[in-house]
């Protein structure tokens, strides 16, 4: 399984900003520049983050994005299902897809837990996190 360039690139862009003080708004470009990514994919993302209510979108001659609650309290998780929708490792895991074979399938508990793993890691990182694991990186 891998996460999409979509995911990858959103969360760079809302890392980004987890990095700025607090409330700071970025033009998407600047982030886009900065993070060496397609500006215009970055918008389309960004756009999904502030429908999700990830990231707030300012209008105007200030105009921009920042991110809508503190860095401590936005989780990959809420990136992820903003951009791609709800987990689902598989089909059968889905909340909007279904399978006739759940009760007489091997795989079904073995899938359900790896994705509950998959699920609590997403949900125990928050982007704060993720900003200080950098600047660690950065500074060492």
């Amino acid at each position: 399984m891998r996460l999409t360039r979509g995911v990858d690139y959103g969360a760079r862009g809302a890392i980004y900003l987890a990095k700025q003080p607090p409330e700071t708004v970025v033009l998407v470009g600047d982030i886009a520049r900065y993070e060496g990514l397609p500006e215009s994919y970055l918008a389309k993302l960004f756009q999904d983050l502030s429908k999700a209510g990830v990231v707030r979108s300012h209008r105007g001659a200030r105009g921009g994005f920042s991110l809508s609650r503190p860095a401590a309290e936005i989780t990959l998780k809420q990136i992820v299902e903003a951009i791609e929708g709800p987990l689902a490792l598989c089909p059968c895991l889905s909340p909007v897809e279904s399978c006739d074979r759940l009760a007489t399938c091997g795989m079904y508990p073995f899938l359900c837990g790896v994705q509950q793993q998959m699920t609590s890691m997403l949900e125990g990182t928050t982007l704060q996190a993720i900003a200080d694991q950098e600047a660690t990186l950065l500074a060492g």
